[in-house]
C-alpha cells in the first residue's frame, strides 16, 4: 500500500465495470500502469485490491506471450502460487482464485528478453531502456530494435551485465540504429543481459510498433497456471486452491496422513489456514484484511547507509601474497545487517562465507581457508535480512600449495598447458601459442625463419626464436629473455602477454601465479546474480557452495555424533534467513563426517525455514526434503539451502519443528528420533506470528520422545527460548552458535 501511495501521482486509473455472466466480476485496468526494471525483470503495478475484483488488467508495449515470457504475480511483495491465477496475454488480464483484500498492493514482474523496451531515469536522466540481443562471445556490432525516431546519438548509455560500458569503448550509429563495441571492450559471452539507453529527449514522435520478440523462452520464473475454466471474459472461474494445515500444538501422531517418503512434498504447517494437508511448496495463504504483512525491500537493493561498489567502508589487502588483511570499520556497519568476507571461485560459487564484525582489523593466512590451489574472487558484502545488499569491489586472489608449480590465470581461469610454464633465470616463460589463443588471437609458426606470427583484430605480432625483439604492427620492441622453443612450445616472456594484445599482467611470486586479465576483475557479487565471470559456465541457481570436507579440528557435529549410540531418524531443521550464510556452510563442511560417525541404519532429512511472512519464488518460506541414508544426497540438500531474506528479528523456527515432528511421525521407523536445531534467532510464539508456543512444542517433542540438539546463541532471550526446546528430552545439548564458524576447522 506504501509502495501504491508513492507511486500514484504516476499512475493514471480507469474502472470497466463488465458482466461476466453468473459470476459477475469488475475488471480494472490501470491504463497508466507504472512498469519499470529491477534487475533483468520488469515490473509493472497494479490496481490495489478491493476485497471484491479477481481480474486486473495490465497495460505494457511489449508483446507479451506464454511463449516469451512467464508473468509472476505479487500481493504485497509476496510471490503468488502459480495454481492460484491465470493469465491471458491475449487480453492482458490476470484472474485470481480469490479477490485480494482491500488495499491490497498487487504487481506483476515478468523477466527481460531482447526487444523489450521500458522507461527509466538512468543516471537522472529520463531515458527509454532497450534489450538487445545476447552475446556469443564474438559479436561485436548489435541492433538496437527502438520502436522510436531519434533526433540524437548523444548521452547514450550501454550496460553489460549490470556494468557500464565507457563511452569510450562503444559507437552508436543512430542512423543504422546499430551499437558497436571497440577492441578495448572484451566481446560479451554467451547469455549476458545487454540493455541500452537513450534519453527520451533525443526521442521524437510516438513509438512505431510495441516492443518485444515474440517466440523466445521465458528466462526464468515458474510455470504459469493453465487454466482450468473459462477466461475473465466469462464463465466459471478458477478453481479454488488447496487449503493447507491448520496449526496449534497437536502431536505429530494426530496429524492428518500425507504423502509417503517417496519424493512427494509434505504439509507444512501454517499459522491460520485450514484444515487439509497440502505440499509445502504452496505459497502462504492471503492474509486477512487488518493483518500486517512485511514487505522486504527488493533483492540487491543497496543499504542506505553503506555504499556499493568503490565506496563501500571496508577494504581487504593482500600484505605478501598468503596473507590477507580485512580493514572493517565500525562505520561499515548497518543496522540489522550482518557482514561477511566472501570468496568465490572462477565459476562464481561461493566457497567461504565469513561472518565479520565492523571496527575490527584482522590477517590470517589464505591457506587457513582450507582451499586447494585455484583462483578466487574475494569481496566484503554487508546485507540485512530483507535482502539489501551493499558490496566491495572483488578482488582476484590464488592459492597454491606447490608454489614452485608456476600457475597461470586468464581472465580469472586456470590454464592447463601441455607445457607448463618455466622459470629461466628470473623470467617467466610462459607458452605464447596457448595464452594468444585464450586471448582470441591467430598463431602461425614459420619453421624456416623460426617465427611466431600472432594476429588479433588490427594488431599482428611477430617474434623470433633466440632474438630479443619482437614487432608489435612493424615496431620493434625489446625483450627481457629471447623466445626460446621447449619441448616444442615457443616460450615468451610473461610480460610480453601485456605489451602484445593489451592484457595487464601481474606476477604473484609467493604463490607462483601469473594474472592476467584484459578487463578489470569481475564477479557478481550479488546472492541472485546469474552472471559469471567471462569463460564460466552459466548456472541458475544463486550463490551455490562447492562441495568440500575439512577433517582438522573436532566440529559441532562431531560431537552430537558421539551422544547418539542407536539407529536415529535425524533432521536437520535450518534457519535460512540472510544471517546464516556462514553457519550453513559451516553445517555443509561438516556433515559427512558426522554421518560416517553415527550408528548405521541412521536416516536423515533436512527441513529449512524463514519467516513465514516471507516469500519469494525460488526462495519458499519452508522447505522439507525425503529422508535418505545416503550422506552425498544429504549433503546435495544442504548445498540448495540459500541464506536468504527473513521479515523480522523472529523466525518461524516453532513451525519448522512441528513439520520436522510430523515427518519423522510418517517415516513410521522404530529408530530413535532426533531433531537437530540450527538458528541464530528467537522464533515467533504468539498470534497472528505463530499459533505455536514454546510450551505447547515441547510438550509435544516430550510426548514422541524426541530429543533436540541445538546451535545457537548462548545468551540473550533466543537462549532462553532453544535451551527449552533442548532440555525437553534428557540427551539434548545446546552449542554456542559462534563455534560454528569455517574459519575454525583449519586451525
Amino acid at each position: 500500500m506504501k509502495l501504491r501511495k508513492m507511486l500514484l501521482f504516476m499512475l493514471v486509473s480507469t474502472l470497466i465495470v463488465a458482466s461476466l455472466g453468473l459470476h459477475s466480476v469488475t475488471v480494472v485496468q490501470a491504463a497508466g500502469s507504472l512498469e519499470y526494471r529491477e534487475h533483468d525483470n520488469l515490473v509493472n503495478i497494479l490496481q490495489d485490491g478491493d476485497g471484491e475484483n479477481r481480474v486486473f488488467r495490465f497495460a505494457t508495449k511489449n508483446k507479451l506471450t506464454a511463449a516469451n515470457t512467464t508473468l509472476r504475480l505479487y500481493i504485497n511483495a509476496i510471490e503468488a502460487n502459480p495454481n492460484d491465477y491465470v493469465v491471458d496475454y491475449d487480453n492482458n488480464t490476470i484472474t485470481l482464485a480469490k479477490a485480494p483484500y482491500s488495499g491490497a498492493e498487487i504487481h506483476i514482474k515478468y523477466g527481460i528478453i531482447p526487444g523489450f523496451e521500458w522507461e527509466e531515469g538512468q543516471s537522472g536522466t529520463p531515458s527509454i531502456g532497450i534489450a538487445l540481443s545476447g552475446g556469443d562471445g564474438s559479436a561485436r556490432t548489435f541492433s538496437v530494435p527502438v520502436s522510436y525516431t531519434l533526433s540524437s546519438a548523444k548521452n547514450v548509455s550501454l550496460y553489460i551485465n549490470g556494468s557500464k560500458v565507457s563511452s569510450s569503448r562503444f559507437t552508436f550509429n543512430a542512423k543504422t540504429k546499430t551499437v558497436t563495441l571497440s577492441e578495448k571492450q572484451q566481446a560479451p559471452y554467451t547469455g549476458s543481459s545487454i540493455y541500452f539507453y537513450i534519453p527520451k529527449a533525443s526521442i521524437t514522435g510516438a513509438p512505431t510498433s510495441p516492443g518485444g520478440a515474440t517466440e523466445n523462452p521465458a528466462a526464468s520464473g515458474p510455470p504459469t497456471a493453465a487454466p482450468t475454466s473459462e477466461t475473465a471474459t466469462g464463465g466459471p472461474s478458477p478453481a479454488a486452491p488447496t487449503p493447507r494445515p491448520a496449526t496449534g500444538s497437536p502431536s505429530p501422531t494426530s496429524l492428518s496422513p500425507g504423502s509417503t517418503p517417496n519424493g512427494t512434498a509434505r504439509p507444512t504447517p501454517v499459522p491460520g489456514t485450514a484444515a487439509s494437508p497440502t505440499p509445502t511448496s504452496a505459497v502462504p495463504t492471503m492474509p486477512s484484511p487488518g493483518v500486517p504483512v512485511p514487505t522486504p525491500a527488493k533483492t540487491e537493493e543497496p543499504l542506505p547507509n553503506v555504499p556499493t561498489g568503490a565506496g563501500y567502508p571496508g577494504t581487504i589487502e593482500m600484505v605478501t601474497g598468503n596473507i590477507m588483511t580485512v580493514y572493517f570499520p565500525a562505520t561499515a556497519a548497518s543496522p540489522d545487517s550482518y557482514s561477511y568476507l566472501m570468496v568465490k571461485n572462477a565459476s562464481g560459487q561461493v566457497v567461504r562465507q565469513i561472518k565479520i564484525e565492523a571496527g575490527g582489523v584482522f590477517s590470517f593466512s589464505l591457506a587457513k581457508l582450507g582451499l586447494p590451489t585455484g583462483g578466487y574472487y574475494s569481496y566484503l558484502k554487508t546485507v540485512n535480512q530483507s535482502g539489501g545488499l551493499s558490496a566491495s569491489v572483488p578482488q582476484f586472489i590464488t592459492i597454491n600449495h606447490e608454489p614452485k608449480h608456476i600457475q597461470v590465470y586468464i581472465e580469472g581461469v586456470k590454464q592447463v598447458y601441455e607445457q607448463p610454464p618455466v622459470n629461466a633465470k628470473g623470467n617467466v616463460l610462459v607458452p605464447l601459442r596457448s595464452i594468444f589463443e585464450s586471448l582470441g588471437a591467430t598463431v602461425k609458426w614459420n619453421s624456416s625463419t623460426q617465427t611466431v606470427t600472432a594476429t588479433r583484430g588490427g594488431r599482428t605480432v611477430v617474434l623470433t626464436i633466440g632474438s630479443k625483439t619482437a614487432y608489435i604492427n612493424g615496431v620493434a620492441v625489446t625483450l627481457s629473455a629471447a623466445p626460446q622453443l621447449i619441448n616444442g612450445s615457443t616460450m615468451v616472456p610473461v610480460r610480453f602477454v601485456s605489451e602484445a594484445f593489451g592484457g595487464e599482467v601481474e606476477w604473484k611470486g609467493e604463490t607462483g601465479s601469473v594474472i592476467v586479465f584484459q578487463n578489470k576483475p569481475s564477479i557478481p557479487t550479488s546472492a541472485e546474480s546469474e552472471n559469471p565471470p567471462a569463460g564460466a559456465e552459466k548456472t541458475t541457481e544463486p550463490e551455490k557452495t562447492i562441495e568440500s570436507e575439512s577433517a582438522s579440528s573436532p566440529t559441532i557435529l562431531k560431537n552430537i555424533s558421539k551422544g547418539i549410540t542407536a539407529p536415529s531418524d535425524i533432521v536437520f531443521v535450518i534457519d535460512v534467513t540472510g544471517s546464516m550464510g556462514e553457519v550453513i556452510d559451516y553445517i555443509k563442511e561438516t556433515v559427512k563426517s558426522f554421518v560416517d560417525s553415527v550408528p548405521a541404519g541412521s536416516n536423515f532429512s533436512v527441513v529449512a525455514y524463514r519467516d513465514i511472512n516471507y516469500y519469494e519464488y525460488g526462495y519458499p518460506d519452508m522447505k522439507d526434503f525425503d529422508f535418505t541414508r545416503d550422506k552425498d544426497k544429504l549433503k546435495g540438500y544442504l548445498n540448495k539451502l540459500v541464506a536468504y531474506g527473513g521479515g523480522d528479528d523472529e523466525e518461524s523456527g516453532l513451525e519448522a519443528i512441528h513439520t520436522a515432528a510430523y515427518i519423522l511421525s510418517e517415516l513410521g521407523s522404530a529408530n530413535d528420533k532426533r531433531i537437530i536445531f540450527v538458528t541464530d534467532a528467537a522464533v515467533h510464539e504468539s498470534r497472528p506470528m505463530s499459533d505455536y508456543t514454546i510450551k505447547a512444542t515441547t510438550d509435544m517433542l516430550k510426548e514422541n520422545n524426541i530429543i533436540v540438539d541445538a546451535i545457537a546463541p548462548k545468551s540473550g532471550y533466543v537462549h532462553k527460548q532453544i535451551n527449552q526446546l533442548v532440555q525437553s528430552n534428557p540427551g539434548g545439548v545446546l552449542y554456542d552458535i559462534k563455534n560454528a564458524s569455517v574459519m575454525l576447522l583449519n586451525e
